[in-house]
């Protein structure tokens, strides 16, 4: 099992405290941000190894935020995954036309759910999944990647 520091950004507290208690029971060290501004510099200082975006937010939109940290070379290596509670088709979709490295539904809060953030964490942003864990190949905008900095071995 893959553990690192994940960061959540999500603005629903309950959503936060759910999904931070799951993933520390993995062994993970999470990071949380309430959506509001300033997400940038909490992940410029805490250097995640995976970063879980809400995409309804009302501050910053999820697909805006991975534009953001798309554009910072210090986050380039950990995977921008979208988190949201939209229909999987459109989170899909979204998620490939913003760049995003792929994407987590909400309704999959369990063993699913930790699953697809280890893989994520293991395999970096050169894996695009589908809700199975099917990779994908295509995107429709690339981001540059650096290589991941974590050997979960």
């Amino acid at each position: 099992m893959a553990t690192g520091k994940i960061l959540i950004i999500d603005d629903d507290p309950c959503i936060l405290t759910t999904v931070r208690r799951i993933l520390e029971r993995r062994g993970h060290q999470v990071v949380v941000h309430d959506g509001g501004p300033n997400c940038t510099n909490t992940a410029l200082r805490e250097n995640p190894d995976l970063v879980l975006i809400d995409v309804n937010m009302p501050f910053l939109s999820g697909d805006n935020i991975v534009g953001l940290f798309s554009r910072q070379n210090q986050l380039r290596t950990a995977p921008l995954v979208l988190f949201s509670s939209n229909d999987e088709t459109q989170l899909r979709q979204l998620a490939r036309a913003c760049g995003a490295d792929g994407y987590i539904s909400k309704s999959e809060l369990g063993l699913a759910f930790t699953s697809r953030v280890e893989s994520f964490l293991t395999n970096g942003s050169n894996r695009w999944a589908n809700a199975e864990g099917a990779p994908i190949t295509e995107r429709a905008t690339p981001r540059e990647h650096t290589g991941h900095r974590r050997n979960p071995n």
